[in-house]
């Protein structure tokens, strides 16, 4: 499993957990590259995968929200 999906199914888990509720932003980019040691592009890849899967939407100029669309038991493949 890469970075990046790693990251994205870390994510996906609090999501389905609650820690991150529907309409709740998301920590930045730059925040979780540092949180969890890796590059800003794997960031934004593991966000693009969580949008891909309608998890999240992002915000233009506000970062990423977790989606009110967002269903329990998604995973990243």
């Amino acid at each position: 499993m890469t970075r990046y999906q790693h990251l994205a199914n870390l994510l996906a888990e609090r999501i389905e957990q609650g820690l991150y509720r529907h309409g709740e932003k998301l920590p930045s980019v730059r925040s979780l590259s540092q949180e969890h040691g890796v590059s800003i592009s794997t960031v934004q890849q593991a966000y693009q995968t969580l949008e891909t899967l309608q998890l999240i939407t992002p915000q233009p100029r506000s970062g990423y929200f977790v989606s009110p669309r967002a269903r329990r038991n998604r995973r990243c493949r």
